[in-house]
């Protein structure tokens, strides 16, 4: 009997996994909360995959709206999803879920597996459920239309962090069948400080905002983008978020060396490596300033890194005038609608004990 894997968001990451695994013979069931992305593959249920020069088409077990169908008999459920929903699907779907099921958040930024987690208790979830993310997605992708999705570069490894932490053994193994490039670690914290995307999304948006609102003609988000400048700064954040990971005695890549490890990229500094990933060359920036780059990676990777650094007694000079200058630009304050140390269960708890929660998920 085929497996059924449940896929939530029907995205550029979402569509892409959900072929990946169709095309392994896993019946998929995929779910949005919001139809419209559902629109192009309901009616005949197929999407077009177009990865490492080949294009298939595959068929899928299930398309709909409706949380409780896309949930029921899936061992493994993964959220593919802006990290800004998190919690609203947790909402949806706690009353769902089913004894002995896995959700990964794809990625869970940072913070995300925790707020998963105590979302669905404070519902009252009672039910066998572990939760776990991943630091960054498996693809770099886009969606050509709304039922085709073409994978530009797919990561030679990315890390899982699992809660309970004690069932990371377990949680690997079933990705593994389908995905070997999830790694295990310790715990969340450390996937949740290896957030690239805290890097490399928030400060080229800012630092190009100009050109995003002028340039009609479009550019390529990172080689045009991530100039020698925007790279210097980008370079400064890492410092910082790699300031706390050592705070909380966690060891992560740089980002540097993260590039060489995903993509086999090389170069002799940030800006090189960057221009020497394949996968980046033809990924293009977005055409409004409303995105996922700073609407997303401001408050759900950003505003948590910085609240981790005060906890751990880290200064985050750049990381926090990001925040300040995209709340003013955006007429929004990221830092109140982020994920703060209130919202993560984390208020009023030192270092060590921060610790102790990012790996068994309580108190």
């Amino acid at each position: 009997m085929k497996e059924i894997v449940a896929v939530i968001g029907a995205g550029n990451g979402g569509m892409a996994i959900s072929a990946y695994l169709a095309s392994c013979g896993v019946k998929v069931n995929i779910c949005d909360m919001f139809p419209k992305y559902l629109e192009g593959i309901k009616q005949d249920k197929q999407i077009t995959l177009l990865k490492d020069g080949k294009t298939i088409t595959v068929k899928l077990n299930l398309v709909t709206e409706d949380v409780a169908q896309v949930l029921k008999g899936a061992k493994l459920v993964m959220v593919v999803t802006p990290s800004f929903t998190h919690k609203l699907i947790a909402k949806a779907c706690y009353q769902y879920l089913e004894d002995g099921q896995i959700v990964i958040l794809n990625p869970g930024r940072t913070g995300g597996a925790i707020e998963f987690l105590a979302t669905i208790k404070a519902l009252g979830c009672h039910k066998d459920v572990v939760v776990g993310e991943s630091s960054t997605l498996v693809y770099s992708c886009r969606k050509h239309d709304d039922k085709t999705v073409e994978v530009y570069g797919t990561k030679e490894e990315l890390l899982l962090g699992v809660l309970p932490a004690q069932r990371t053994a377990e949680v690997t193994a079933v990705l593994n069948k389908y995905y070997p490039q999830f790694k295990p670690v310790s715990s969340c914290i450390e996937t949740s400080l290896s957030n690239i995307g805290a890097l490399f999304h928030p400060t080229p948006m800012l630092l190009n905002i100009g050109r995003v609102q002028s340039d009609k003609r479009g550019y390529r988000w990172y080689v045009d983008g991530i100039t020698p400048g925007v790279a210097k700064l980008v370079k400064e954040i890492d410092k910082e978020r790699l300031a706390i990971a050592s705070a909380f005695g966690v060891k992560i890549f740089s980002a540097e060396e993260w590039l060489a490890d995903s993509y086999k990229t090389h170069g002799q500094d940030l800006y090189e490596m960057i221009q020497n990933t394949d996968a980046y060359q033809e990924i293009m920036a977005p055409t409004t300033i409303e995105a996922r780059y700073v609407l997303e990676d401001v408050p759900m990777s950003l505003v948590p890194l910085s609240e981790l650094g005060k906890a751990a007694g880290v200064p985050t000079p750049n990381i926090d005038a990001v925040i300040q200058l995209t709340s003013t630009v955006y007429d929004k304050d990221f830092r109140a609608a982020g994920r703060t140390l209130k919202t993560m269960g984390l208020e009023g708890m030192n270092k060590e004990q921060i610790e102790k929660y990012f790996m068994t998920g309580k108190n």
